[in-house]
């Protein structure tokens, strides 16, 4: 196939690639002008310039191609609403309409588990079911109508919609935005709740295992999976094994729930006084805090996924890769 990876030279666009070229498709990249190509410079893929916002780059992007990959997204837990709608839900809508005028087949779209929203003890046994009912979050609503526009398309018989939620904790090679910093600020870490949570995560090449699998498998048209890893990790499970890797004393710093919220949203309304970013949100605290497991059952039963690497192997790649840029 000629498959469009929209976003495809970033981190998780980056093994996306990497995985379909694999498999012996033509691969195109959309990259946004000015980000960088390194991730996917050894690829062979062909790079073209546009975004999300200029309709007519999307168009050429399209062009020739049967199944578009869709990653490109403005991502975060803080930040102006209207530009998480306007890439994001917007984009999306162009990119579908763009791919429908082109005769695109089908449109994965890789979205996110924050369209559930976390509370009470959150959610230690999700599915793809669950309500998306995360409304008062930008990102999470942006992704939210995102999803709707794939869907809505598919119901309108104008291309095949697919949509993919990673683990909420993608990691691996390439990651500048979380794994890296994680590391590197490590002495300021603490636990939510002693750590305890249980979470999922999705390991890059597994990750982009499942979305191609999402793109290939003609029993996915119309559907929605979750993509992560086996097993069911705690923070502190997953923070030791960082550690040992790191050769770092195990992180015992842990800071209850309650405090934890009142000090992010210290953090949250200081950051709307001076217009900086802030150094805690609620969101962070509630994802370490609060229980967030989703089960990827159906994408097994349904497309055949398995994950390649274990969690323990995918770290250690994770924090190899680490040593050599830190």
């Amino acid at each position: 196939m000629r498959v469009l990876v929209t976003g495809g030279n970033g981190f998780i666009g980056s093994h996306v690639v990497r995985r379909l070229r694999e498999a012996g498709h033509d691969v195109r990249v959309l990259a946004q002008p000015g980000t960088s190509l390194r991730a996917i410079e050894d690829t062979g893929a062909r790079v073209l310039w546009g975004d999300l916002r200029v309709p007519h780059s999307l168009l050429a992007a399209t062009d020739g191609v049967e199944v578009v990959c869709h990653l490109a997204a403005r991502v975060g837990d803080h930040g102006p609403a209207s530009e998480y709608f306007e890439v994001n839900a917007v984009g999306t809508r162009r990119l579908v309409e763009a791919a429908r005028r082109t005769g695109v087949r089908r449109v994965v779209l890789v979205s996110t588990l924050a369209v559930h929203r976390l509370h009470g003890r959150g959610i230690a046994d999700g599915d793809e079911d669950r309500p998306r009912d995360h409304v008062a979050m930008p990102y999470a609503r942006s992704k939210i109508l995102a999803e709707d526009e794939v869907m809505r398309a598919h119901a309108a018989g104008h291309v095949e919609g697919v949509v993919v939620r990673p683990g909420l904790f993608p990691f691996g090679p390439h990651d500048r935005t979380t794994f890296l910093p994680l590391v590197r600020h490590l002495d300021r870490y603490a636990h939510v709740n002693g750590g305890r949570a249980v979470f999922c995560t999705a390991y890059a090449e597994n990750l982009a295992h499942g979305i191609a699998l999402a793109a290939e498998h003609p029993a996915a048209a119309g559907r929605v999976y979750v993509i992560a890893d086996e097993g069911r990790p705690t923070w502190r499970d997953l923070m030791d094994r960082v550690c040992d890797l790191l050769r770092r004393p195990r992180i015992r710093r842990s800071i209850p729930l309650g405090p934890a919220l009142a000090a992010a949203a210290a953090c949250e309304a200081w950051s709307a006084l001076t217009g900086r970013p802030p150094l805690l949100t609620r969101y962070r605290v509630r994802v370490a805090g609060l229980h967030c497991w989703f089960s990827s059952r159906r994408a097994r039963d349904e497309l055949g996924y398995s994950p390649l690497v274990d969690l323990d192997e995918g770290l250690r790649r994770t924090v190899a890769w680490v040593r050599t840029v830190a």
